[in-house]
């Protein structure tokens, strides 16, 4: 199948908008026609000036003023429609991005740092928005005002004409070999500037470690010269804009010079005045919109360049495959039969052979060293990375089968790491959902035993947690975690490490609180903490991506294998 190609996946998210521009582009139109017009009018008001014919004088002199007052209408109202279009049209370019890279498998994430993310999705969006707000508007103006001025120099003196034929070719094909450079290099720019965007994000995110572990210095080398690279990319995109610029400027002083020179030493006898004043009052309004067109062309390559790298982004075909079979009921069993997966095909597999399955009002656990696989499982289940071997099953439904929009509604996921939102506790536990109401919401905190949390904080659920939850404790973000998962009442349960950040009698209540929950839910538990799965109904032991000992906690123990091995390390 053909790729669309950026153009026309542009004029895709512009066609909401084509009336808009239609009459923007007719508008255009009519603002050439009073703009080119107005030469003829001068050269007639300046041979009614040599010929004292003041009557003549007084209405071209209305005409060109009227002439000039409807050019700026049409010319208001143009740019109006067409930026107030534009801006539109990178709204939902905008949307667009912003919607499939939230629906992308974690497979991705796994590869882009954060940084070149925020790039493609704020910077180059932005990029996109300023350099077709600014230049795009206008730009075919310039092309049309220059053959239209270039027709009129034409229909006032041939004579004089053909010395901007001599010198417009070579301007073009500067113009042309500039822009081609410009664009390369702003590419270069925009590479450049993602990786200094990453590195700022991820030293930023770990500014702990590094200065914990005294790395800032060696870091901000890192990025110094990540930085520095940006900085020349930057330097040689200006010298090769401002090179063009004053080749042009040379170019159309070199014209004037010329045609000086030839209007009054003509062999066919001099030139009129008249027509010599608007001819060289004509050459400005080609050289003028042809060094404007130059930027403006470095103007229309920056977006190409940002437009590539946005759309190459909406081209990633890495989102999950979604089914049509939807995942329904309250009381679901999840099966795995014989799940092998790796995270890439020249890897080894993360798990092989994995097989269990848990029936509505029990609980297994997942256990084993770090890089087992626990957490694998996990993700796999919550259709967070594909493809696999083997099949996954859950109510009876294959997962590359079912609809995963129901899938995820009917699983609750407790993550080891804590993620808050900027926002109040309220949308913090309904992620921004209005169709949860605030009893589901109280319920679940008295689920968790977080009530006495809740009555300490100003405002209580419209206290407004701050980026990163900086005003809370990890416990107490980690209550947040479980009220938002037990909200949604969901039939499965899955728990990663959830008890991690709690402290014991905190991790009592809600050992307490699950108990008292799980009569008719599904229930996976990976944990490192072995406490806080003795109730589990079976324990599965990962060692090497297979499950090595399977059982009950008290047979485990007792068996003295690898899980006995856990044991007695935590005592």
């Amino acid at each position: 199948m053909k790729q669309e190609s950026n153009w026309k996946l542009f004029r895709t998210f512009a066609a909401p908008d084509r009336n808009r521009f239609f009459l923007g582009g007719i508008l255009m139109g009519c603002s050439l026609v009073f703009d080119l017009s107005r030469p003829f009018i001068l050269k007639w008001a300046l041979s009614d000036i040599g010929a004292g014919d003041l009557p003549e004088l007084r209405t071209h002199s209305l005409i060109f003023l009227g002439l000039l007052v409807g050019e700026y209408i049409c010319i208001s109202l143009f740019t109006y429609l067409i930026s107030t279009g534009l801006l539109k049209t990178i709204h939902r370019i905008r949307s667009a991005v912003f919607e499939h890279v939230i629906h992308l498998k974690m497979a991705f994430f796994d590869r882009q740092p954060v940084g070149q993310l925020l790039t493609r999705t704020v910077n180059d969006a932005e990029s996109l928005a300023e350099t077709l707000r600014s230049g795009i508007a206008t730009f075919f103006v310039d092309i049309l005002t220059i053959f239209g001025v270039l027709w009129v120099m034409f229909r006032l003196e041939l004579r004089l004409a053909p010395i901007m034929l001599i010198t417009l070719p070579i301007v073009v094909l500067v113009v042309r070999f500039s822009g081609i450079q410009l664009k390369k290099n702003f590419l270069k720019i925009r590479k450049k500037l993602a990786r200094a965007n990453a590195l700022m994000a991820e030293g930023i995110t770990g500014v702990e470690v590094l200065q914990s572990f005294h790395g800032e210095e060696a870091y901000y080398q890192r990025f110094k010269g990540t930085n520095r690279e940006y900085r020349q990319a930057t330097i040689w995109n200006n010298v090769y804009d401002i090179s063009l610029y004053a080749f042009i400027d040379t170019i159309a002083a070199f014209v004037t010079a010329a045609i000086l020179y030839w209007a009054f030493n003509i062999e066919f006898g001099w030139v009129e005045v008249s027509s010599v004043i608007v001819f060289l009052s004509l050459i400005e309004r080609v050289f003028v919109p042809i060094r404007d067109l130059s930027n403006k062309f470095t103007t229309l390559q920056q977006a190409i360049a940002a437009m590539d790298r946005i759309f190459a982004l909406l081209r990633r075909n890495d989102t999950i495959p979604n089914g049509t079979k939807p995942i329904e009921g309250d009381r679901l069993h999840v099966a795995f039969d014989e799940v092998t997966f790796r995270y890439s095909q020249d890897t080894e597999p993360v798990i092989s052979g994995i097989q269990f399955k848990v029936e509505p009002g029990q609980v297994l656990a997942l256990v084993g060293r770090t890089g087992s696989g626990k957490s694998t499982i996990g993700k796999l289940l919550n259709r967070s990375y594909e493809p696999y071997e083997g099949e996954i099953r859950v109510g009876g439904v294959e997962l590359r089968d079912c609809d995963y929009h129901s899938l995820r509604r009917k699983i609750a996921v407790v993550h080891q790491d804590v993620e808050v939102f900027p926002g109040s506790l309220r949308q913090n536990i309904t992620l921004f959902r209005d169709d949860i109401s605030t009893e589901a919401i109280m319920q679940a905190i008295r689920l968790v035993k977080a009530e006495d949390f809740l009555n300490s904080l100003e405002g209580g659920l419209e206290f407004q947690v701050r980026e990163n939850g900086d005003n809370l404790s990890a416990g107490q973000l980690q209550l947040i975690i479980f009220a938002r998962a037990l909200v949604l009442d969901a039939p499965i349960i899955l728990m990663d490490e959830a008890t991690a950040s709690v402290d014991s009698v905190t991790e009592a209540w809600i050992q307490e609180a699950i108990l008292a929950i799980l009569s008719c839910k599904t229930v996976l538990i990976v944990a490192h903490r072995l406490s806080t799965i003795a109730h589990a109904d079976e324990i599965l032991v990962l060692d090497k991506g297979k499950i090595v000992e399977r059982g009950t906690y008290q047979n485990l123990k007792e068996h003295q294998g690898l899980f006995a091995e856990f044991l007695e390390a935590v005592h």
